[in-house]
């Protein structure tokens, strides 16, 4: 017996090495298929970013794609859809891809590229038309994203709402209406701002003031006179002329009643530290505008993940409503890029710090892409 079991012993051990070896090769396995389906969605995410840039590689396995016009409700829309997938088109995730101020609106190349781009990922696109293309920032826009958003939550399943500059932040205020509770799973931005007045904060004193942290700021020399058009076009004719005449000189500032004082200080005044004293003092229709379009302030209840990319020297967007954005929304996923000037790419910092920008974009995007997963 005992010269059998010594005999069987080294089988014993043999087997288990085996066993061993085997479980090890199995996880090595695993990890490898693993990683391989991420750099492969990466990789994808990653090309999805150069073709939405207009680099136009080469993408073999992408499915076709048709844009048409139609209507979501009574919003008229681009839907683009991919054409040879082998998913009903009402099965493919959908996507609610909202633009910036840009005077062509859909018809922009950039964002009939970007559209085309991430449709043809095998998923349905669906642009909307706005009022913010034409640098109007309405309420009317934030009901026409919660119409649209919902409806195709409806039909596509949990959708994600992806903006760009301004259409950023009005997605996230849409994104925080109750009617769409159940219909995002992810909102992801690119160069959006948290608050208005932040932005006129900015412009006008080169410096955003965020949980008392001064976040310096070198604004596009428009932008003051952004910030001056859209006050001063929400006040009745009369109002504006004498503001006007203030701002000119024509008037002495004194002579305002102290609602128009608090306007033309919020103009022209560079101490960042009285902005909100400012903004609570203006009339109420400026008050109300300022906090309908602001997802700090109407949309400050946004409970879905939030995905947040803004570039450091951004001349449009003030850099420091990227933090403001974290302050506001603790889930918020934020991520910083170099080389971008706004929502476009400016390679001057070197081809390295260019790579690792489109790498992180291209991250954005593949989160973006597979967001629905989670919905």
């Amino acid at each position: 017996m005992v010269e059998q079991s010594a005999a069987t012993d080294p089988d014993r051990r043999a087997v288990g090495r085996w066993s061993r070896r085997r479980t090890i090769v199995l996880a090595v396995v695993v990890v490898v298929l693993a990683l391989l389906w991420s750099v492969s969605g990466r990789l994808v995410a990653l090309v999805v970013v150069a073709d939405g840039l207009g680099f136009d590689p080469p993408r073999p396995f992408a499915s076709q794609v048709e844009r048409r016009v139609d209507r979501v409700g009574d919003v008229e829309v681009d839907r683009y859809t991919p054409q040879d997938d082998d998913r009903a088109v009402a099965d493919t995730p959908a996507i609610l891809l909202v633009p910036g101020a840009t005077p062509a609106g859909r018809e922009d190349s950039r964002v009939v590229d970007v559209a085309a781009s991430i449709a043809s990922a095998g998923r349905t696109v669906v642009v909307p038309e706005l009022e913010v293309y034409d640098e109007d920032l309405v309420p009317a826009d934030v009901e026409r994203l919660v119409s649209v958003g919902s409806e195709l939550g409806g039909r596509h399943g949990a959708v994600t709402i992806a903006g760009l500059s301004f259409g950023g932040s009005l997605a996230l205020v849409a994104a925080a209406d109750e009617q769409l509770a159940d219909h995002v799973a992810l909102v992801a931005t690119f160069g959006a701002y948290a608050d208005l007045a932040g932005v006129a904060q900015a412009a006008t004193t080169g410096v955003s003031l965020v949980d008392g942290d001064r976040i310096p700021w070198d604004p596009d020399p428009r932008a003051a006179d952004v910030v001056r058009d859209q006050v001063l076009g929400l006040l009745p004719g009369d109002d504006a002329r004498l503001v006007e005449e203030a701002l000119a000189g024509d008037r002495p500032v004194a002579e305002l009643r102290a609602q128009l004082r608090a306007v033309h200080d919020f103009i022209v005044h560079d101490d960042p530290t009285r902005t909100e004293a400012l903004v609570a003092a203006m009339p109420r229709v400026i008050r109300e505008r300022i906090a309908v379009v602001s997802p700090a302030r109407d949309g400050a209840g946004l409970e879905v993940p939030v995905l947040a990319l803004h570039a450091r020297d951004d001349p449009v967007i003030p850099y420091g409503e990227l933090r403001r954005l974290e302050v506001t929304f603790p889930q918020v996923d934020s991520r910083t890029l170099v080389t971008f000037d706004h929502v476009g790419i400016d390679d001057d910092q070197g081809w390295w710090v260019t790579v690792r920008d489109l790498w992180t974009t291209s991250g954005f995007v593949h989160e973006l892409l597979d967001a629905e997963r989670e919905g």
